[in-house]
């Protein structure tokens, strides 16, 4: 991932340059290929170069088209090359970049081309012609692209930090941003991607979105959105998984494109194992001529029930993966007293464990890195699939899973055949109209139970609010009457935030997250992704049962058929034990939280609540508690000086 820098000042004056210069100086630790910049009038760009595949190892960035004028930076990896190259006319002897591929793309179909754009990409493209400057982002929102404007100057780069750093704007607290993130409907779930961000004035540029920048305004829109996907009906179930595999096996072959080693982030689970070794049978078929080959990464955890080196070994042995097994010194790292350093946002995790992964990553020469990452949001499976049943008449099967859901969920009957079964058989609208009804009528029965007690009462009930308000828009915004198929769509849009490892010059890479895997799996009846185990109830020994049947020869046997997830419950003790001074420096008696100086706990109820999760009392609430304290180290961060809150903390692992 290379780092980009865009300044337009909208004054008509040269303070672009300048800015630009600034901007890539916060990206440093990206440039291991140097930086380039080039300004016209108003305008500048400028490249922080991480060179990953070999087409941009030629390339030039700033692009200028002598054609039409227009410049170009982007940091991009475009998929289905060859089809884009057909469509544009572009002979396949020639090899351009995937940037030189954008802008003959913007060219040709002005806005029109972004859809048909591919892969991973964050681009800015200044049109003389038009007096406008577009910022784009590909539909999953895997490159990171922010933007403020500030003083009659627009600022777009990679990271929010060298915008802070090239700018007068003030740094504050977004405080509907918190507020949205402490709310019950955004708590459980992965951090999603949002146009507005922590930092209160800069904004991110939306996945599948594009901001247009003129003299007359800043606005944005949308350029694509999954639309209504139809049910793919085969005869045999075979054929699902012969389908996945092909899908599938393009979106890790086309992001095997790389000028050194790939790593892997590897465990034991399906989804990053199904990577790594469908990357090998790939070569092993010669499929992949110029592939500098596979590497995996696992991180230990000698001693707690959560470590998958067993399994990785399996990988290691069984598909010739070479592996590195990176030990960890120290669980701590989410709580800091006095953070140094920009941070993007409260939700950062423990650090320690993540720096020495990557410590090892880029000593090993890596710079592509791929991860089983949204796996679980798209090939998972759902117990909800009465409905699709129903409609092809199995009824036997659906009592079987009906009886199954009952057992294991305590689901009323009364939900399980109104709510899970007939309901999804009503058109769409009235299906929208008659849950929101049910919606409503859950929180205000409920309201009490959604949140934990120590958080402060006189944000209670905005928090609450907020929840029921992100409910009722997804209802009345839903596409699919299928539960099982709606809950995949939300886990997969708004995508969730996949940030730059900084300050460690990596590229990672999502096969999970391609959009054509997307459009096909939403399209499969979902009764084929999970059915129950004959053997365990445990949820996982069923699910990503498509998954397994498109591994079978690809994948290990201990892998392929793994019954039980593995649950990282272990790390909380561990962290609050090696950290357990700083909790008590920060939340205890005499403490000054902030998260309790801005209202958001009492203290006192805090505190016992962490002294009763240290002494082995769990809970629901223990992912709200860890959240609150990766808000409370990120609230410290911005009592820092400007000059160190805009610079990335450069990281030393032995």
């Amino acid at each position: 991932m290379s780092g980009i820098a865009v300044a337009l000042d909208l004054r008509g004056g040269l303070r672009a340059s300048a800015a630009v210069g600034v901007m890539l100086g916060a990206m440093r630790y990206r440039a291991l290929d140097g930086v380039a910049s080039a300004s016209r009038g108003e305008v500048a760009m400028g490249i922080a170069r991480l060179i990953v595949t070999p087409q941009e190892a030629v390339e030039s960035q700033p692009l200028a088209s002598p054609r039409t004028g227009c410049m170009l930076v982007a940091d991009a990896r475009l998929d289905a090359r060859r089809e884009l190259m057909a469509l544009l006319g572009v002979p396949p002897s020639q090899d351009p970049s995937d940037a030189e591929l954008v802008l003959l793309a913007y060219e040709e179909w002005g806005l029109e081309a972004f859809p048909k754009l591919l892969g991973d990409f964050a681009v800015v493209i200044w049109d003389p012609r038009e007096r406008r400057l577009l910022c784009a982002r590909d539909t999953s929102g895997q490159r990171q692209l922010f933007y403020a404007l500030h003083d009659g100057v627009f600022y777009a780069a990679s990271e929010i930090h060298p915008i802070i750093r090239a700018s007068d704007i003030p740094v504050e607290p977004n405080e509907d941003r918190i507020r949205n993130f402490l709310s019950p409907m955004e708590m459980f779930t992965n951090e999603k991607q949002y146009a507005d961000t922590f930092y209160k004035g800069v904004h991110s540029v939306e996945a599948g979105g594009v901001v247009v920048v003129m003299s007359s305004g800043v606005r944005g829109e949308r350029y694509w959105e999954l639309g209504g996907v139809r049910e793919i009906r085969y005869r045999r179930e075979e054929e699902y998984a012969e389908h996945l595999w092909e899908v599938f096996s393009r979106c890790v072959g086309d992001r095997l494109r790389c000028v050194g080693p790939v790593g892997v982030l590897l465990s034991g689970g399906l989804d990053s194992s199904s990577i790594a070794c469908t990357a090998q049978a790939l070569a092993t078929r010669g499929e992949l001529p110029a592939f500098p080959g596979i590497r995996g990464f696992t991180s230990l955890f000698e001693g707690m029930s959560c470590d998958e080196r067993e399994f990785v070994e399996v990988i290691r042995d069984t598909c010739g993966v070479p592996v590195d097994f990176v030990r960890s010194d120290s669980y701590a790292g989410r709580l800091d007293l006095a953070p140094t350093g920009f941070r993007e946002s409260p939700n950062m995790s423990i650090s320690e464990p993540r720096n020495q992964l990557f410590g090892r990553i880029t000593r090993a020469g890596v710079r592509l890195l791929l991860s089983g990452q949204v796996g679980d949001s798209i090939v998972y499976g759902s117990h909800l699939v009465f409905d699709s049943l129903l409609r092809k008449g199995q009824w036997r099967e659906m009592l079987f899973r009906m009886r199954t859901y009952r057992r294991l969920s305590q689901d009323s009957w009364r939900n399980i055949l109104v709510l899970h079964t007939l309901l999804p058989l009503l058109p769409l609208r009235l299906h929208r109209r008659l849950l929101a009804v049910h919606v409503r009528r859950q929180y205000l029965r409920r309201w009490d139970r959604f949140l934990p007690t120590w958080i402060h009462p006189v944000i209670r009930d905005d928090l609450v609010s907020r929840s029921l308000d992100r409910s009722l828009q997804l209802t009345a915004t839903r596409l699919f009457s299928s539960p099982a198929r709606e809950e995949e769509r939300r886990l997969l849009y708004p995508p969730e935030v996949l940030r730059f490892p900084s300050p460690w010059p990596v590229e990672q890479s999502l096969p999970y997250a391609d959009r054509r895997l997307h459009e096909y799996l939403l399209g499969v009846p979902p009764e084929v992704k999970y059915r129950p185990h004959p053997e365990t109830d445990e949820f996982y020994a069923g699910s990503k049962r498509l998954l397994r049947q498109a591994m079978r020869g690809i994948l290990p046997e201990p892998i392929r058929t793994r019954t039980s997830k593995t649950v990282f419950a272990d790390v909380l003790p561990a962290e609050l034990a090696s950290s357990w001074r700083s909790y008590e420096a920060a939340f205890g008696p005499g403490g000054t939280p902030r998260i309790a100086e801005r209202g958001y706990v009492d203290p006192r109820l805090f505190w016992e609540r962490l002294v009763a999760l240290r002494d082995g009392r769990s809970g629901t609430d223990a992912v709200y508690l860890m959240q609150l304290v990766g808000l409370e180290t990120w609230l410290r961060s911005l009592e820092q000086p400007r000059e160190r809150l805009t610079v990335v903390q450069e990281v030393a692992v032995t």
